[in-house]
């Protein structure tokens, strides 16, 4: 079962406890890269991938902001090439990018609709409908394909369907051919910041122990020296130093949602929430939003003071 980051998120008392656990850590440069990434990511939001990317540089001490770049060539791993999160990321980027002729069909009909009048106005709403799903994680390729045909082969009200579809194919085709990456592309454009909304500048001055944290860490190192592993490996050492929490309580994207829900109770609108967190929609703010209890409590004591 599928388990989403916003269900491993700590509460504020679990996050101190956290936070003990990382001070507790017996030796003094763990500590201080497990508090890096209880701050950076439990406070700031920052993804794994950009934590363990990340550069004293991208730190705008005048601004008190911290600026991710879209893309970062990639060195970190053995005799300067890309390292292994990097490399797996490419994998998975080229992977994707092997669209099924009906993930082709509706990837560029999001662009190309209104270039097709013969298309009747409620099957391309249909079309778009089901695209939407799929990008969602709702519907699998082999069931986008089906239902794909069934809407083509359904549209009574076009003079020639087999004349459209086969137009849909030609640009499908065209859109596989122009967008396919391979692994070698992908590995060149490694890192890169997971959409383009994730390039974004976070702020860091509202939280004074997050911002101390920055100082302390950057003042000894000019970026984040270790692997991606061993992000993950600094959040199990200060969760099985943290009284009443385990290495199953939360990890590196439950740090982020940590954040997410700790901003969302402290009143932060959707608009500023998606910026911060560099999300491509506003909906993902608006979830945190509606679930946090402290804005729930916020809205019943403005009804009692009516």
């Amino acid at each position: 079962m599928t388990t989403h980051s916003k269900e491993n998120a700590l509460d504020d008392y679990e996050f101190e406890r956290f936070l003990q656990g990382a001070r507790a850590i017996d030796c003094d440069l763990r500590s201080l890269e497990a508090r890096f990434v209880a701050f950076v990511g439990g406070r700031l939001g920052l993804r794994p991938g950009e934590i363990c990317h990340m550069k004293g540089d991208w730190v705008n001490w005048r601004k008190r902001m911290i600026d991710i770049p879209f893309h970062l060539p990639c060195e970190k791993g053995k005799d300067g090439g890309i390292c292994g999160y990097c490399r797996q990321q490419a994998a998975q980027r080229a992977e994707y990018s092997q669209l099924s002729l009906a993930e082709a069909r509706l990837e560029a009909l999001q662009e190309q609709l209104s270039e097709m009048p013969s298309l009747p106005g409620e099957l391309q709403r249909q079309l778009q409908t089901i695209h939407v799903i799929h990008i969602d994680g709702d519907l699998r390729k082999d069931a986008l394909d089906r239902q794909v045909e069934e809407l083509l082969a359904n549209a009574g009200a076009v003079d020639d369907v087999d004349e459209v579809r086969e137009a849909l194919d030609d640009v499908a085709r065209r859109y596989q051919q122009e967008n396919e990456v391979t692994q070698d592309e992908a590995e060149e454009q490694m890192w890169t910041a997971k959409t383009e909304n994730a390039a974004r500048s976070v702020p860091f001055d509202f939280d004074s122990r997050a911002e101390l944290v920055l100082e302390q860490y950057f003042d000894r190192f000019d970026e984040w020296t270790r692997s991606r592993q061993a992000v993950n490996r600094r959040v199990d050492e200060a969760l099985r130093e943290a009284d009443g929490l385990s290495e199953e309580t939360t990890n590196p994207h439950g740090l982020r949602a940590t954040a997410a829900t700790h901003l969302a109770g402290k009143g932060l609108a959707a608009p500023a929430l998606q910026a911060m967190f560099g999300w491509s929609q506003i909906s993902t703010a608006r979830r945190y939003i509606a679930s946090t209890p402290d804005n729930t409590q916020r809205q019943l004591n403005q009804i009692q003071t009516r």
